[in-house]
């Protein structure tokens, strides 16, 4: 049977000792908002689960003449938390109509990227073919800048939607106690909690966690390691 998230909401109610649903300090609609600021904000870093991860593709060109694009101009900026290293480019409209991804590197300190590339020189810059990015802060910059249209692929962990409501199904049944006790430590804080329930919430939500961690924990033993060469 599918775990939706009124059954999260059930045992956040159980774990913190709030039976009153009429109670406006423990109501529904309260729980949902703790369930929802866990799982979007702060579960993408806690835990970094294979199936939260994504990629996104999005489409440069020569209109942009200093290579600078924040999140918004992209749509990434409700999408991903963290960003990998690695991302694609291709010609938006290849003569041959086939699509072929070249490698384009993510740089992450913007020290080392600038150092290749230097600054403050956008009115020198040539347009050209780009093969590299730096991902920094909510902007992506693109080294050398565009001379035509290219589509860019990037990968990285995306944030977990919002719950609507209490009646829909969990993305997965096996988040199920770890994200219910993942709102109930933040909750017990919020609320002061004495020292000792707030302990045995944080112990159960850790021991949650590893439990839930265990199946990306076997499925990466099971992955071979890729060299970087």
């Amino acid at each position: 049977m599918a775990r939706t998230v009124q059954d999260a909401l059930d045992i956040m109610r159980v774990a913190l000792g709030r039976r009153n649903e009429n109670d406006s300090d423990s109501s529904d609609d309260l729980f949902l908002r703790y369930l929802n600021d866990f799982v979007s904000l702060i579960m993408p870093n806690d835990t970094k689960l294979f199936e939260s991860f994504g990629s996104m593709t999005f489409t440069i060109d020569e209109s942009n003449t200093t290579g600078v694009y924040t999140f918004n101009d992209v749509g990434a900026d409700s999408q991903f938390i963290n960003i990998s290293q690695e991302a694609y480019i291709s010609l938006l409209d290849p003569v041959d109509n086939s699509v072929s991804w070249n490698y384009l590197p993510i740089y992450q300190d913007p020290g080392e990227f600038f150092a290749i590339w230097g600054i403050n020189n956008d009115e020198i810059l040539i347009p050209g073919y780009p093969t590299m990015m730096l991902y920094y802060g909510n902007e992506f910059t693109f080294r050398t800048i565009p001379n035509d249209s290219y589509l860019v692929k990037i990968f990285g962990y995306k944030k977990n939607a919002d719950f609507p409501d209490a009646d829909v199904n969990l993305d997965f049944d096996y988040w199920l106690r770890y994200i219910a006790y993942g709102a109930a430590v933040n909750y017990s804080r919020d609320y002061r909690y004495e020292a000792q329930a707030r302990s045995m919430i944080e112990a159960t939500f850790k021991s949650e966690r590893k439990q839930m961690m265990m199946k990306t924990h076997n499925q990466l033993k099971m992955s071979r390691s890729m060299p970087r060469f």
